[in-house]
């Protein structure tokens, strides 16, 4: 028989997932009705206003600052930016997340380089991580030139970066 189910567990649940991870509102939502999902599903008794308990500690989240959907886009962007990853594939990790359009486009606006300029930053450092190009061995560079482009458009980089 499943734990019964009150806003002060629910709130509990939620400390415990943001001590581990960063998150936006929606990733903390989706957890904590998974969590109401998994007691419906073996049996445990659901109280009806288990949606506004979620909005309740949701907001008691946001009030305390443990959640912060700004705060995650730019550690969500300064770990993908780093190891590479191209602007387009960044935005589809925010939006995913649960960030707006409009949190993204602002974030997007407020960083210095232009998007040209921050994916060209991000396939170079994709290149020299993964050894491709120029960081090839000059006997290798010209048969797998095909392959290096293919490599880097399925990073999510235009044909135009990639070259």
């Amino acid at each position: 028989m499943p734990k019964k189910l009150t806003q002060k567990r629910l709130y509990n649940i939620a400390l415990y997932y943001l001590s581990r991870y960063e998150s936006t509102t929606e990733k903390l939502r989706a957890v904590l009705e998974r969590r109401i999902y998994k007691v419906e599903r073996d049996g445990g008794d659901v109280p009806p206003e288990t949606g506004q308990w979620i909005d309740s500690v949701i907001e008691e989240m946001v009030r305390l600052g443990y959640i912060d959907n700004r705060r995650y886009a730019e550690n969500t962007f300064r770990h993908l930016s780093e190891s590479g990853k191209s602007v387009r594939t960044i935005t589809n990790k925010l939006k995913t997340a649960g960030l707006t359009d409009e949190l993204i486009e602002d974030f997007f606006e407020a960083q210095d380089l232009s998007t040209g300029e921050m994916d060209l930053e991000a396939a170079r450092k994709l290149v020299k991580k993964r050894k491709l190009g120029i960081w090839r061995p000059k006997e290798q560079r010209q048969e797998m030139y095909q392959k290096d482009l293919a490599v880097l458009g399925r990073a999510g980089f235009s044909y135009e970066t990639a070259r």
